[in-house]
């Protein structure tokens, strides 16, 4: 009798034991998501290819400020990120004329930038874009590199064709070979209001138009 029910118990334990991981398969079944429409499905993919990421800098806080929404938008795939400096060379200049000023100023807005990537632990690389317009260069950078998406930041304060940052985001916007987001932050935004360390854009050259 007590070997019987010796027997008994250990089979009850067998199938409670084959019992449970059953039901949490059954479960997990009934629980499966449901089809992801092809429309939905098609968006996800296209974001998720995005594998180089273009910001050019051209406005002190807003260029840093496309820099973390771009660091932030190629998180997940682990996206290169391409930072550009962009100096605009005047035409009556070489383009390989050299100009330390704007070149120490371009290697200091990039340190700043990259230390922002950094962050987010995707690779960054940065350079100088020389060129007579500023839109001319990234357009440039875009095509040699296989840039897949452009993040421009400009000021809320500039007009759709005031300023050499809205121009070249307004010409982007009409011809960049690419994706593009332009962040043009509202009057009201938090940091809107943020106050550039200098007066003149980051990529003007001395002598150069505004």
């Amino acid at each position: 009798m007590t070997a019987a029910l010796h027997v008994s118990g250990l089979g009850a334990v067998l199938a409670a034991a084959f019992a449970v991981p059953m039901a949490a398969l059954i479960l997990w079944m009934l629980r499966l998501p449901r089809p992801v429409p092809q429309e939905v499905a098609r968006a996800v993919r296209s974001v998720g290819a995005v594998q180089t990421i273009l910001v050019p800098i051209l406005e002190h806080y807003y260029s840093e400020r496309a820099v973390e929404l771009a660091s932030r938008l190629g998180a997940m795939q682990k996206a290169r990120i391409l930072l550009g400096y962009v100096v605009e060379v005047p035409r009556t200049l070489s383009l390989g004329v050299p100009l330390p000023e704007a070149e120490e100023r371009a290697n200091q807005a990039l340190r700043q930038a990259k230390e922002i990537v950094a962050r987010h632990g995707l690779e960054v690389q940065g350079e100088i874009i020389r060129a007579r317009e500023a839109g001319e260069g990234i357009a440039r950078i875009v095509r040699d590199r296989g840039v897949d998406l452009l993040v421009v930041g400009i000021s809320p304060d500039r007009g759709p064709t005031e300023g050499s940052a809205a121009r070249c985001a307004e010409s982007l916007f009409r011809h960049a070979p690419c994706e593009i987001i332009i962040d043009r932050l509202a009057e009201t935004s938090i940091g809107a209001s943020a106050t550039e360390d200098a007066p003149m854009p980051v990529g003007a050259a001395p002598g150069g138009r505004e």
